[in-house]
């Protein structure tokens, strides 16, 4: 004989796939498999070229940005690297390298199991914070901003750029577009507030939410990044 349960005794699991539901954590999008970026920069008043690679290994990933400086000085790197887990990207490193040098000039270490990330000049000793839940750091950003979409306006992240970590509050600005191979894309605009300067991405909706856009303070001048080529593997 078929016995059908009773609505209370259905009850309690009905409440704890609910609650399950409720922890499960949400995101706006998934990350690319990878994803290689050429931009136009300027940075004051100056043109330059950067590229950026990013790749995703099961649930680890690396991403490196180039900004090709002008002939007599040094293309600098930005290299981060960690894993992606419930709540998006969770750095374990974070690197700036002059290119041609070896040792980076600063970074950015996370330490798990102790709960610190110690950072700075590589030049000194390096500084110690407790590692502050949602740390990011300042290259890999955009691809957390992807993961959070606008979920991330009213929020406070703790960013570093390897010589510092200082909070970014998000507010998301009007949609806006860009330009793309003659094309116009919508996009996420996602805008900070920190010490340090703010941060701001224009995420493509129709271009797999790749950055076509971003806008960061470093070393005291505004730099801006413009897509000019994107390649990317969902």
């Amino acid at each position: 004989m078929l016995r059908i349960q009773s609505s209370s005794s259905l009850l309690p699991w009905i409440l704890a796939g609910a609650a399950c539901l409720a922890q499960a954590p949400a995101h706006a999008a998934e990350l690319p498999r990878s994803a290689d970026l050429t931009y136009q920069v300027r940075w004051g008043l100056v043109s330059l070229e950067a590229e950026q690679h990013w790749r995703l290994d099961g649930d680890r990933y690396t991403l490196s940005t180039e900004l090709k400086l002008p002939l007599g000085f040094a293309n600098r790197r930005y290299v981060s690297q960690g894993r992606v887990g419930p709540l998006g990207l969770e750095p374990s490193s974070y690197e700036d390298y002059e290119v041609g040098d070896p040792k980076p000039r600063s970074v950015a270490k996370v330490d798990r199991a102790s709960h610190v990330v110690n950072y700075g000049r590589t030049a000194v000793p390096l500084h110690e914070k407790p590692l502050t839940e949602g740390l990011q750091d300042i290259n890999a950003l955009a691809y957390q901003l992807i993961w959070m979409g606008d979920k991330v306006a009213g929020k406070t992240l703790p960013v570093t750029n390897g010589r510092n970590v200082v909070p970014h509050q998000f507010t998301k600005l009007p949609d806006g577009s860009a330009s793309y191979e003659g094309k116009a894309y919508p996009t996420l605009r996602l805008v900070s507030t920190s010490p340090e300067g703010g941060f701001e991405v224009g995420l493509a909706q129709g271009l797999g939410w790749m950055p076509l856009k971003i806008v960061r303070v470093q070393d005291g001048k505004t730099l801006t990044f413009t897509a000019t080529q994107v390649r990317y593997t969902p």
